[in-house]
């Protein structure tokens, strides 16, 4: 359970990696440093270091809405490697570092994975997809094994939504189990875009 909040973490800060990369324009996505109501002057390159940090508790809740893992800490860290000028209908991103602190149960990060964001519907919003991420939770109570790990496969995990002062990354995300006989878990937390670029909209 605590390796499903940790990839729900890791989900988080691929998300906020995604808004800091940002979508564009009806062609293309591009992540803003200012608002969208400002016209998006400031994009984010590709190769911009990117980072969110939870603003609560990250939770990861198995059968019946019973919590099994939460971490009252997590960041998200990683590299762009898209942006709008590359006209793509995404921008895509690597988690070079995702931790979790100060959770309920011994939570290890295997893989951040990747992470990209693509338009949400509404303006200044993306929608973030992870792949790749992989998390274990450890010291789980029976009837489930002692240890659980879970992982992300194109995964929707949330929404990045535009802030005039900081992009917020909500994520809400059924994250499936790798070992036998463990439970999905449905990973949900808030994540803020943090220095050294902060990330405030996406430009559709």
């Amino acid at each position: 359970m605590k390796y499903i909040k940790m990839l729900g973490l890791a989900a988080v800060a691929a998300m906020a990696l995604m808004a800091f990369v940002g979508v564009g324009s009806a062609s293309a996505v591009t992540l803003c440093e200012n608002d969208t109501a400002t016209g998006c002057t400031s994009h984010v390159n590709s190769g911009a270091t990117i980072d969110f940090s939870a603003e609560d508790s990250i939770k990861l809740a198995g059968p019946f809405g019973i919590t099994i893992d939460t971490c009252t800490e997590s960041t998200v860290q990683g590299t762009t490697s898209t942006t709008g000028t590359d006209n793509a209908t995404a921008i895509a991103g690597t988690v070079t570092s995702l931790t979790f602190g100060k959770c309920t149960r011994l939570t290890t990060v295997g893989t951040g994975g990747t992470l990209s964001i693509t338009e949400s519907g509404t303006a200044g919003n993306g929608t973030v997809t992870s792949n790749g991420a992989t998390v274990t939770i450890h010291e789980i109570p029976s009837p489930f094994p002692s240890t659980c790990a879970y992982s992300t496969s194109n995964t929707d995990i949330g929404v990045l939504t535009h802030n005039a002062t900081a992009a917020t990354f909500d994520i809400s995300a059924t994250i499936t189990h790798e070992t036998a006989n463990c439970p999905d878990g449905t990973w949900s937390g808030h994540y803020v875009s943090t220095g050294p670029t902060v990330v405030k909209a996406v430009a559709h």
